[in-house]
């Protein structure tokens, strides 16, 4: 009895990974602007918007968790790269370097909160800073976000949510949406979304 349940556990495990297997590839931005996905964020994705202002172009500082979120740091630093949307594309060593070369040290002790972020841009001019976060929920279900606040304000000035169930990977249902929806953000586009369940089929994507 124990060797089948052990026998059951590594086939759901071997299951869990396969599903797994198409996941976290950055990609680049395809001929018409976006992500390859034909996947759209869901109604409810969008939870703050405020328009973009381009004073953050300069700089997009990814600040990944050191916990949950570090295993996916490489994939998104990459992916905000691949959307040319930003001059540099920064991760918390990145920051830090520059922090010793300005020397900066006595003015800006940390970047993990928003005093030390706060300071960094009385420093060095506006920012943007970007807190993309995944996690797993159970079985094969996920749920990511992608947070942007502007350390001048500390003010959120983007949060985009989204759920997926993963068999087949999850680029294309939650990560690529949301990555779409921040770059029509920094496009000055509207975001689009799914039509609410239960909306008839043919009905035209929600613009927000």
């Amino acid at each position: 009895m124990l060797r089948q349940l052990m026998a059951a556990g590594t086939i759901s495990a071997a299951l869990l990974l396969g599903g797994c297997s198409s996941t976290m590839q950055a990609a680049k931005v395809d001929a018409t602007g976006r992500f390859p996905t034909t996947n759209l964020l869901a109604a409810d994705a969008v939870k703050t918007v405020v328009p973009f202002d381009a004073k953050y172009r300069p700089l997009l500082y990814v600040k990944m968790d050191d916990g949950k979120t570090k295993d996916y740091a490489a994939f998104y630093l990459e992916s905000f790269r691949n959307m040319n949307a930003f001059t540099q594309v920064s991760q918390k060593s990145d920051i830090e370097a520059l922090i010793l070369q300005r020397k900066l040290v006595d003015q800006v002790p940390n970047v993990s909160d928003l005093i030390g972020l706060n300071r960094l841009q009385q420093a060095i001019g506006p920012f943007l800073v970007v807190e993309p976060y995944v996690e797993w929920k159970g079985g094969y279900d996920f749920i990511a976000s992608i947070k942007a606040i502007d350390p001048a304000t500390g003010e959120t000035v983007l949060l985009l949510e989204q759920k997926a169930f993963n068999w087949a990977g999850l680029d294309k249902p939650l990560f690529y949406p949301l990555l779409n929806g921040f770059l029509d953000w920094t496009q000055g586009k509207t975001i689009t979304t799914a039509p609410p369940k239960g909306t008839p089929k043919g009905t035209p994507a929600k613009k927000q």
